[in-house]
């Protein structure tokens, strides 16, 4: 299952730091720096900076998780799976120093989740895109029939940059597809892993327009 771990965390911007602790142990843990922020910072936020980062962040209800920022909405139970709670992907975001990371489903039992977070791009998205292809090829290497390649899809009714993904081991096809949006300068990216393309299809299909 190893193999198939490395396809699902490489290129997970919202999870950079657990795809080293999934790789190699606990080496992660005792590696990173805890981050602090400035205490004149928080203070001085304004009530319109605090709205934007809960905007950012987006709401749960139930199973249903909406970002108005991106205007996109995602029913979990829709396609069968669960949605993590804010407490567990609060511990997750703890766990790995990186709090990116707005929504996480899953379905256990198929080997298939939904994750939603936000992006940090210092070069433009081609870039980010393309060197996230080659991460993705190189950290699979040896271990069976990779496939990775860039291309545009519709997504609610907008072109949307994506990235295919496919590696074959021992008999198991394993799936993986990072969809990117845009809102004016922030970026953000959903990532499907499943071994049924159609579970990929039917995922981006539970995404609705918030508003």
């Amino acid at each position: 299952m190893k193999k198939n771990i490395k396809l699902i965390m490489a290129g997970i911007v919202v999870l950079s730091a657990l795809s080293i602790t999934a790789c190699g142990g606990n080496k992660a843990d005792n590696k990173a720096e805890s981050k602090t922020e400035s205490p004149v910072a928080s203070t001085v936020e304004s009530t319109a900076e605090r709205a934007n980062n809960e905007d950012m962040n987006g709401t749960y209800d139930g199973s249903i998780y909406t970002n108005k920022v991106f205007n996109i909405k995602f029913d979990a139970k829709s396609v069968n799976m669960e949605m993590v709670s804010t407490e567990d992907l609060s511990d997750m975001q703890k766990k790995t120093h990186d709090d990116t990371l707005k929504m996480y489903a899953h379905d256990t039992a198929n080997s298939s989740s939904v994750l939603f977070g936000l992006v940090n791009i210092t070069s433009d998205l081609k870039a980010y895109i393309d060197g996230n292809i080659a991460k993705i090829n190189k950290d699979n290497e040896g271990a069976g029939d990779i496939k990775a390649e860039s291309t545009t899809i519709k997504f609610l009714g907008q072109d949307a940059p994506c990235i295919n993904a496919k590696l074959t081991a021992n008999g198991v096809t394993q799936y993986h597809t990072q969809v990117f949006l845009e809102s004016g300068k922030d970026v953000s990216v959903i990532v499907i892993n499943a071994k049924d393309e159609k579970v990929v299809k039917d995922c981006l299909n539970a995404f609705t327009k918030a508003q």
